[in-house]
């Protein structure tokens, strides 16, 4: 695995331009691709939870089938990620209803709430206090990423409470909605972050979505309230979330590097913060499918189909000089990458400010 200093020295010379030329054929999205591997995900998904809720209930086979559960819906919930990057419109309305009637709404996690996802993309916001799905964990103490970890054990209740008990809330008392939006309105790993409220082009496609998740969190607590649905299908839907968000939260922390200072990080300083797994192929169907196991080819080429993604790679590596900057964000597998960011030397470790400790070339 190479260094820091490696990887920055290398940024210097990187020519991304160059990378993205040699795959400016792979970028049309294939919408059939897209459809199957949704279509299918959820199919297995919600039929292993349904086996589980139905079948076999506090049997051996319901922690089995419970896993099969997790991993497929995890694969459908990511397409979230691949929906953001559509450049067509038409491509994000069809796909992004879609993927909300078969996985969105019923995790809770309606495809609004992933719209500020260009953030973490950006040159001026990428790594910063403006980036929701990123914190400095290489510079902060190690038990904030204990209570990272932790906190996918309660993020199954943030849906609830977010759509059963907020929404109506703003609706009532209007100058509630600036706080509901500013910090309950966004998927993010940063707490502090602050989100925005809609455009006005937005405002009626986030509101029939927080209705739908409204109707959906009262009416199943209608159901067991009443006895026609039992408690124990919540304890496994409750169940199912844990595990999506779960293996989420490992994945994150293998996403990146976490050095981000603060300063403005072009495409090329943002891929060598960023790591690719090409050899964890049969564990990378399980904890970073669709795409994100190869997460620093994804920031280099943010837009790139995440079914090109093989193509691409191997196309990067052969026709890029050895040593390039992008060879040089492989990681030998994900545990390996957070051990590193585990050991990595906290500011009570070094020597050097704070402010000092990431130089590196801004392009």
């Amino acid at each position: 695995m190479s260094t820091h200093a490696e990887r920055v020295a290398a940024a210097a010379d990187f020519d991304a331009a160059r990378a993205i030329r040699l795959l400016s054929d792979l970028m049309t999205p294939r919408m059939a691709v897209y459809w199957t591997d949704l279509c299918l995900s959820a199919l297995v998904g919600w039929s292993a939870f349904a086996a589980v809720v139905v079948l076999t209930p506090g049997t051996p086979w319901a922690a089995l089938l419970l896993g099969v559960a997790v991993v497929a819906m995890y694969r459908a919930t990511l397409f979230i990620h691949e929906l953001v990057h559509f450049r067509q419109r038409e491509h994000r309305s069809r796909f992004g209803l879609g993927w909300n009637l078969l996985v969105g709404f019923w995790l809770l996690i309606p495809y609004f709430m992933y719209e500020g996802h260009s953030e973490h993309h950006s040159r001026r916001l990428y790594g910063t206090a403006g980036d929701a799905e990123y914190v400095a964990f290489a510079r902060m103490s190690r038990s904030e990423m204990v209570k990272m970890a932790l906190s996918a054990l309660v993020l199954p209740l943030f849906g609830p409470v977010r759509f059963g008990v907020l929404a109506p809330v703003s609706w009532l008392v209007p100058r509630t909605r600036e706080w509901v939006y500013a910090r309950a309105s966004t998927i993010k790993i940063d707490v502090e972050y602050r989100g925005h409220p809609p455009k006005p082009s937005q405002r009626t496609r986030w509101l029939v979505q927080e209705a739908v998740c409204f109707v959906l969190v009262w009416a199943v607590l209608a159901l067991v309230l009443t006895g026609v649905l039992s408690p124990v299908v919540l304890l496994w839907w409750l169940a199912l979330m844990v595990g999506v968000a779960g293996l989420d939260t490992a994945r994150l922390l293998g996403a990146h590097r976490y050095l981000g200072n603060d300063s403005e990080a072009n495409l090329v300083l943002q891929m060598i913060d960023t790591i690719n797994y090409p050899r964890s192929r049969v564990a990378g169907l399980v904890w970073g499918p669709v795409g994100l196991r190869l997460h620093a080819l994804h920031h280099l080429v943010p837009s790139l189909p995440y079914h090109a993604y093989r193509e691409a790679h191997q196309r990067l590596l052969t026709q890029l000089p050895a040593g390039s900057a992008y060879h040089l964000t492989e990681s030998p597998g994900l545990l390996h990458s957070i051990g590193e960011l585990w050991r990595a030397p906290r500011p009570a470790d070094r020597a050097e400010p704070a402010a000092t400790r990431h130089a590196e070339p801004r392009g």
